[in-house]
């Protein structure tokens, strides 16, 4: 989709959440170097979505295009509607030549479901550079319906003289 990139701008991945019966929002941030500043031109880049029913995107049930622009750090935010309620989808993003990682999303129930079972994972705070976080592991294999981060999601400061497990530019 549009212009070439010179470098593989899906390093922060893709997320998903707000999820309703009809609809999810999916988000993903262009930035072929993070650390300093993005990497991106001072300019919109266009980004195509696409959701499937399938991890290999042979059944295709929504898509479209979106610009990214310096405005909001080349960050995407879309409202993907006319989804199924209580089903399970893959999505992902292209642009400048590069495809982004490949995200699993899931509807809510319809507003008039009975839900029998809820299953809900919490997280909380976490520095990035104290620890190798083997939970996430585990609570990926759970199956929770639902996963509530509680408080900041990651804190990516430098060591500041603390005994670090991995390092990054800060």
């Amino acid at each position: 989709v549009g212009e070439p990139l010179p470098a593989d701008p899906f390093t922060l991945g893709v997320a998903s959440g707000d999820p309703l019966p009809d609809r999810v929002i999916l988000w993903t941030r262009l930035a072929p170097d993070p650390s300093n500043g993005g990497g991106m031109p001072d300019a919109d880049v266009g980004v195509m979505w696409e959701v499937a029913t399938d991890e290999a995107f042979t059944a295709v049930v929504a898509s479209g295009n979106v610009g990214a622009g310096p405005g909001h750090a080349h960050s995407v935010h879309v409202d993907a509607g006319g989804l199924d309620p209580d089903s399970w989808y893959f999505y992902r993003f292209r642009a400048g030549g590069f495809d982004s990682p490949v995200g699993r999303t899931r509807t809510a129930p319809a507003n008039d479901c009975t839900v029998d079972t809820l299953r809900l994972g919490f997280a909380t705070c976490q520095n990035w550079t104290q620890g190798f976080y083997p939970a996430y592991a585990y609570l990926a294999d759970e199956g929770c319906d639902v996963v509530a981060f509680l408080g900041d999601y990651i804190y990516e400061g430098g060591p500041g003289g603390q005994t670090s497990v991995r390092f990054h530019n800060s």
